[in-house]
């Protein structure tokens, strides 16, 4: 019966099993300013070695970025682990953050709010001029399309710039302004 089916004729070479190293996490602060235009940071690996990470427009809070192969050693031929660094973005006093689009509240002068006119808005990137309607009203919202973050890995595409205009009122009104107002409201009777 020689067939070599056999039991005890099967063999199997039972060498060192590869794994794969240690993955370590860290995390890494960012004002949403960095987050909006990118930046580095310089970190250390476990062996002592510095390792710059860049970190693209657009990254989102919570969101981990990894250097591959840069975390613990691998055995038995099993490849290194990885670094993995959390992002935390820190809260803006001037604009909130939902997604790809931002929010701010919009100073506006009555008389502007009441006539239109020209207001300027300060954006991530900068300084801008918007006409703003007549009769606006406080507390109404304004969308500014592409005005807001870049999207991750897409640094041409942006989302929206959404204002809540705040009226002010003006304080320590003289004589005169007081008669007109008082006039003007005799002709909204």
């Amino acid at each position: 019966f020689g067939g070599g089916g056999g039991f005890g004729q099967q063999t199997r070479s039972r060498g060192a099993r590869a794994f794969k190293g240690q993955n370590y996490e860290t995390e890494v602060d960012l004002s949403l300013q960095e987050a909006y235009t990118g930046t580095s940071r310089m970190l250390r690996s476990s062996k002592g070695e510095q390792l710059k990470i860049n970190i693209k427009p657009g990254v989102a809070d919570g969101q981990t970025l990894r250097l591959a192969g840069k975390g613990g050693e691998g055995s038995g031929g099993g490849p290194n682990g990885d670094i993995l660094i959390r992002v935390k973005i820190l809260p803006d006093p001037n604009f909130i953050r939902k997604g790809d689009d931002l929010y701010k509240d919009q100073q506006v002068n009555l008389y502007t709010a009441l006539l239109g006119g020209d207001i300027e808005v300060n954006t991530m990137s900068g300084t801008i001029k918007m006409k703003l309607p007549p009769e606006t009203q406080n507390g109404s919202n304004l969308r500014l399309r592409g005005k807001g973050f870049p999207r991750y890995g897409k640094t041409d595409e942006h989302g929206d710039l959404y204002l809540k205009i705040q009226v002010q009122l003006p304080k320590g009104l003289s004589d005169k302004e007081k008669d007109l107002l008082r006039q003007l409201a005799e002709l909204r009777k």
